[in-house]
């Protein structure tokens, strides 16, 4: 059957625009690892933004036992493989200190 459904998905835009930095700023690591140039065109977001010999220049964004857990189930379910294992390895170093902090982790699939 051809039903129309609508879908709706909450979107934290603090949290979203961390994803994008980290996601932009992987794919410029890799770049530099591999030796490659940049494309023509370059996204940039000013809270990721830096220089370095005056080349423009993103910086990773960093996990905090405040955002670990957002930023794992978002990575999950945008299926960023790296990411959640970075979370994952985050959340096993920092246990104690991210139990403390007030998140719902009900929806943290298994």
């Amino acid at each position: 059957r051809q039903d129309e459904i609508d879908i709706s998905i909450h979107c934290d835009a603090v949290i979203f625009e961390w994803l994008l930095n980290y996601i932009f700023s992987m794919e410029e690591y890799e770049k530099k690892q591999n030796g490659k140039l940049g494309s023509g065109w370059q996204l940039t977001f000013k809270n990721a933004m830096g220089m370095l010999n005056g080349n423009l220049i993103l910086q990773c964004p960093k996990l905090d036992v405040k955002n670990a857990v957002t930023i794992l189930i978002s990575a999950d379910f945008l299926k960023i493989d790296r990411l959640v294992k970075e979370c994952l390895d985050f959340f096993v170093e920092h246990i104690e200190e991210i139990s403390k902090v007030q998140v719902d982790m009900g929806c943290i699939n298994s």
